[in-house]
């Protein structure tokens, strides 16, 4: 079962755009529209309707449109306020205001009534008003591309300072925390990824980056990758597939059909089996291969070599652990 309604869906976003953004509609502006948020058969459908204006849209008469949320909407609306790490986007004014709407509304599942297995138990405090601070700062600090005075814990006991530019974000759910990548501020540019918990203090410079001299994180990025990215066979079992593109989001990498055929139980020529190549740093081996341990039978790691030496490394760790 769906939890949105298609009443939201595409083509109502069309008409919606529509009536929204133009008081004289003119046919180019129909056609731009329908290709921009359209399907590939929008056109044949929508189009000629629209033109010939068959449900008097554009006349003087124009409809209200209006968005009501469907109590599925509510209902998942609520669960997500009810996430501990909602905090870092609304205060608890806010927050608690949105719950007093929706006191009627019974939420999708409780918290509690998940448990997640396979990740770190010490993730980051969410809760934490200096936690939220540094958050808000950081996010703060890339939209307005400021640099960001930070000092944080590298190992217990050791801290660094630096002057940092604040790039993006992401979240790691194996490590339940969020991280930052940085530039330091130097005529190398060294890449950092930060973890946001580790951070002790931050400071606003009021330093600014102008726009045509902000870094291409992206670029950056693609420098930093190993030479060879790591390969891996996915067998289309237990939904293997999807839960793997979920795992591994945050990497750039390169999907598909797998057609060789072997005979190890990932024969491609005979099953689906899928190939995925993941680019990565050294910085992120070992997360990375952890993630892919924690797959089992379902995965198959076929290169590079030097990733294939750090999984037999660390299986002869695990059997020594056992035996």
């Amino acid at each position: 079962m769906k939890i949105f309604s298609e009443i939201y869906g595409c083509y109502y976003n069309i008409i919606y755009r529509l009536l929204s953004d133009y008081r004289k509609i003119s046919d180019k502006d129909i056609s731009d529209i329908i290709n921009e948020k359209g399907f590939g058969e929008s056109m044949l459908f929508l189009l000629p309707k629209l033109k010939d204006d068959e449900w008097n849209l554009f006349g003087e008469a124009r409809p209200e449109f209006s968005m009501p949320l469907t109590d599925y909407q509510k209902a998942w609306l609520k669960t997500i306020l009810m996430d501990k790490r909602i905090g870092l986007f609304l205060t608890d004014e806010e927050r608690d205001g949105m719950l007093e709407k929706l006191s009627a509304v019974e939420s999708l599942f409780e918290q509690d009534d998940i448990y997640a297995t396979d990740i770190f138990l010490d993730g980051d405090d969410y809760e934490n008003d200096t936690y939220r601070e540094t958050f808000r700062s950081v996010v703060d600090a890339i939209k307005n591309h400021e640099v960001l005075d930070i000092e944080y814990s590298q190992a217990p006991g050791k801290r660094l300072r630096h002057y940092y530019i604040p790039c993006r974000i992401e979240y790691s759910i194996k490590n339940d925390c969020i991280r930052v990548y940085c530039i330091e501020k130097k005529k190398t540019g060294k890449l950092q990824l930060i973890n946001l918990g580790k951070i002790k203090e931050v400071k606003h410079t009021g330093q600014f980056i102008p726009e045509d001299e902000w870094p291409d994180i992206d670029e950056i990025m693609d420098r930093s990758y190993l030479d060879e990215p790591v390969t891996v066979l996915i067998k289309q079992e237990r939904n293997a597939l999807e839960r793997f593109m979920l795992q591994f989001a945050n990497y750039k990498k390169n999907t598909s059909r797998y057609v060789e055929k072997r005979d190890d139980g990932f024969d491609g020529s005979e099953n689906p089996i899928y190939k995925c190549e993941i680019l990565y740093s050294s910085d992120n081996e070992t997360e990375l291969l952890i993630n892919i341990l924690s797959f089992g039978p379902v995965v198959k790691v076929i290169g590079s070599e030097r990733f294939l030496n750090q999984l037999r490394e660390r299986l002869k760790m695990q059997k020594c652990r056992f035996t």
